[in-house]
């Protein structure tokens, strides 16, 4: 998930059973379960292998992001609380502290927690499980082919129009800001796609 084994890479059993001292019993039963997630890919003579994870997979869970997680953040506005918009008020802050400190990492974190303060209060629970699900998807998206720092680009900024809005319990404009935001993700993450494929192509 977090994009460290790149697809394609084998995963051996004797090595992953020794790598986390147990038997290779487990580790078969992991590995079924990560192929039901489509994670993993079982080749031809028990060979385990990453599997890719296509531009295509990734512009579809930023789109269906950018159709969900407005009608989330709008759903949630009238009851966030005041600590609630306190929290939020401190991820921004925390969020600016890891751009000064160039800590990115941090950065992507904080910025996942400010979403997952606004999901605590969306009543539509299906909703915020369809939105999670997509988030692992883009995560591992970014992680895998290495653009976190382009889709995440200028995220403070919008956060922070966002979080003024909620103060001041403008449900509209709070879905407005929210799609605008994710449009301008879904934007990079298919300008990235066009100069991916210009290079294969060589255009």
């Amino acid at each position: 998930m977090q994009g460290r084994l790149r697809p394609g890479t084998r995963l051996v059993f004797s090595q992953v059973a020794s790598r986390f001292g147990v038997s290779p019993i487990p580790v078969r039963e992991a590995v079924r379960q990560l192929e039901t997630e489509g994670l993993v890919q079982l080749k031809p003579h028990t060979r385990v292998e990453v599997t890719a994870l296509p531009w295509e997979q990734g512009v579809w869970a930023y789109e269906l992001r950018m159709v969900l997680e407005p009608i989330a953040a709008k759903d949630a506005t009238p009851l966030l609380t005041d600590g609630q918009l306190a929290r939020l008020g401190g991820l921004l802050e925390d969020m600016r502290a890891d751009l000064d400190g160039g800590e990115a990492d941090a950065f992507t974190a904080d910025y996942y927690a400010f979403f997952d303060v606004v999901y605590e209060s969306v009543p539509n629970r299906m909703l915020v499980q369809t939105l999670l699900e997509l988030r692992e998807v883009s995560k591992r998206f970014v992680r895998v082919h290495r653009c976190d720092a382009d889709v995440l680009r200028g995220s403070e900024n919008a956060l922070r129009r966002v979080w003024r809005l909620l103060r001041r319990r403008d449900a509209d404009g709070v879905f407005e800001a929210v799609r605008a935001h994710r449009v301008e993700a879904l934007e990079r993450i298919r300008a990235l796609s066009s100069r991916g494929r210009e290079r294969r192509t060589g255009v």
